[in-house]
């Protein structure tokens, strides 16, 4: 009988080769290949641009080697190169950047901070194919700070707004603020910083209207002044804003003092994921009223961060948290441990998926009572896959930092951190 010789893959043509090579997606695997040897190098030598775009275009971008006008026209050679370029600049769509005026994209090289160099964009832009995007990663962040800007930034904004998915606004008055908004009709996320002139309106029927901007669904307002007129006139901005987009908000960051505003069920039916933070006065908490107020909303809340401080574990407090146990899958908040702490008082939490938990307490001995009341407040999410707990005060490290003690606790997740006081 003939003996048959076994075939190895060396021995397959050219082409059937290829067509195996082109199965691999990952830079990373194909970099595996034409590495192995000089022939399936070569068999795939023409690929290398297109299949490599990916792991360069990073390191580009941390370096001085693309210049804006560059970037531009790399996202029109071909569509496997535009994908990744706005995948490699929307990873992180936010950055406030402590008022670093006018940016395009999030890549701080392409800063744009006067006039000059927006007319420079425009220019750059009125070369791109028509309907080209020149605003990289469909974001843009703007501060009317210095003089003269606003005429430029609306005549960007006039011809290319319908590009832009993200805008982060610093520095103007409610005249340029609607007059921005109106160029950006495809508007999905607005975030503002910095101080609003002229937004000193009593009545809010008096104000410029606002345009209608049907995919915004998240909102973020991280500034407030300490000033007590200047609380009152962000608050009129809040309320003005839920007023005209409330009800298609699924997300919003702001101040605590969102929990003032009258009726904000009503104006935030659909609110899914809140963040609420104490902006301003080192001493200042959140009070019994503004928990309350927390505690009886009918938002079915699927992410909650109370941030800025670490608050009283009291009846306020838990009630507030209850009032979300059926559908919260992401907490994130920092607690103030007294003696009578129990987290008995908790109800499950049954949906819950992610806990990141700060522990402080002015007790200068934790009784070792506490321990156990500890460790309750992850059975409270049976599900809970990630755990994060950041220990605030020297006495609770010996009570928690402890590994075999968290054993049981820990077993079932997927990731678990615990960061001890330093």
């Amino acid at each position: 009988m003939e003996h048959l010789n076994p075939t190895e893959i060396s021995d397959l043509p050219n082409e059937m080769l290829e067509e195996i090579f082109n199965f691999l997606h990952d830079p990373n695997d194909f970099l595996s290949v034409v590495g192995t040897c000089n022939r399936w190098n070569d068999i795939m030598a023409y690929r290398k641009t297109e299949r490599l775009f990916g792991k360069v275009l990073p390191i580009l971008l941390k370096s001085d080697l693309l210049p804006l006008r560059t970037m531009l026209t790399l996202r029109q050679i071909s569509k496997t190169w535009k994908q990744e370029a706005e995948f490699q600049l929307e990873k992180d769509p936010e950055d406030p950047g402590g008022g670093r005026g006018f940016r395009v994209g999030l890549v701080l090289k392409y800063d744009i901070r006067g006039a000059d160099r927006v007319n420079r964009l425009i220019a750059h832009a009125s070369n791109l194919p028509q309907g080209g995007n020149p605003f990289i990663g469909k974001c843009l962040s703007i501060s009317m700070g210095n003089p003269g800007l606003y005429d430029s930034i609306h005549e960007l904004i006039h011809q290319y707004g319908t590009q832009l998915r993200r805008i982060t606004m610093f520095y103007f008055s409610r005249i340029q603020f609607a007059s921005i908004l109106g160029g950006i009709p495809n508007l999905e996320k607005l975030s503002i910083f910095g101080l609003i002139d002229e937004w000193d309106i009593e009545d809010e029927a008096d104000a410029l209207p606002l345009p209608t901007l049907l995919r915004l669904n998240n909102l973020c307002i991280c500034v407030f002044g300490e000033v007590p007129w200047e609380q009152a006139r962000y608050l009129r901005l809040l309320s003005f804003l839920l007023t005209a987009y409330g009800e298609q908000l699924t997300t919003l960051k702001c101040p605590k003092q969102l929990l003032r505003i009258g009726r904000i069920s009503d104006l935030l039916p659909n609110l899914r994921r809140l963040e609420v933070f104490k902006a301003h006065a080192l001493t200042d908490t959140y009070t019994q009223p503004e928990l309350q107020g927390l505690s009886q909303v009918e938002w079915r809340l699927h992410t909650l961060s109370i941030s800025g401080c670490c608050i009283p574990f009291t009846a306020e407090l838990m009630a507030a948290l209850n009032n979300f146990c059926a559908t919260l899958e992401d907490l994130e908040i920092s607690i103030q441990l007294e003696e009578n702490f129990d987290a008995d008082s908790l109800v499950t939490f049954p949906r819950l998926k992610k806990l990141k938990l700060g522990i402080s307490t002015e007790l200068r001995s934790i009784p070792l009572r506490m321990k156990d009341r500890l460790i309750k407040l992850a059975g409270v999410a049976p599900n809970l896959e990630e755990l994060d707990i950041n220990l605030r005060n020297g006495a609770l490290c010996d009570v928690v930092w402890s590994m075999e003690l968290m054993r049981n606790v820990v077993q079932e997740l997927n990731v678990f951190r615990l960061l001890p006081y330093l």
